[in-house]
């Protein structure tokens, strides 16, 4: 705790999301100076249940059988997760080419293929909220037989969430979000 809040970055995703709903600066304004308003904000929060997913060693699906080669794989082999949303788009982007997107969450502790799966398996857990975003998992990069790289991720179809690979010559667009790993 000593060190949080030096770190400018949490911040300013708080901003930016916030502005997204529509919180501006009369709405930091009155967090910032209103003890009570933000003791309401805290509460509220403490109430919103944080899902725990399970990594396990291995695969649940077999790419291999598919023709597909693991490039990269440098997610934690097992272990607890709840998991956190990261955007990782710079103010004015509308869009990161997929590379970039590695690239950008190389030092985050973010999540792979068997984290997507363990959340695909207890796929009730993952909070509604999510539903409207495309959840991320670029720890786990794949090469199809013909070249082309993808990372996972999970999608919500309007029923349920299904597990897919994206191709990283594409664009990840603002529904997009990063899963980290955390504690």
């Amino acid at each position: 705790m000593n060190d949080f809040g030096k770190d400018h970055g949490l911040i300013h995703e708080a901003v930016v999301t916030g502005r997204k709903v529509g919180a501006g600066q009369d709405f930091w304004a009155a967090l910032a100076h209103s003890e009570e308003l933000f003791q309401k904000v805290v509460a509220f929060v403490a109430t919103v249940p944080t899902p725990i997913f399970r990594l396990v060693a291995g695969f649940d699906r077999d790419m291999t059988k598919e023709k597909w080669e693991l490039l990269s794989d440098t997610e934690a082999k097992e272990g607890e997760f709840k998991p956190e949303l990261v955007e990782f788009f710079k103010d004015g982007e509308d869009y990161v080419v997929g590379d970039e997107i590695v690239k950008r969450t190389e030092q985050e502790s973010c999540g792979g293929q068997r984290a997507a799966e363990s959340m695909l398996r207890d796929q009730d857990k993952i909070p509604e909220v999510w539903r409207k975003y495309v959840l991320v998992f670029p720890r786990t990069v794949w090469r199809l037989h013909y070249g082309r790289r993808s990372v996972p991720y999970l999608g919500w179809d309007g029923k349920r969430w299904f597990l897919y690979f994206y191709w990283l010559g594409h664009d990840f667009d603002g529904r997009c979000r990063v899963v980290r790993l955390g504690k």
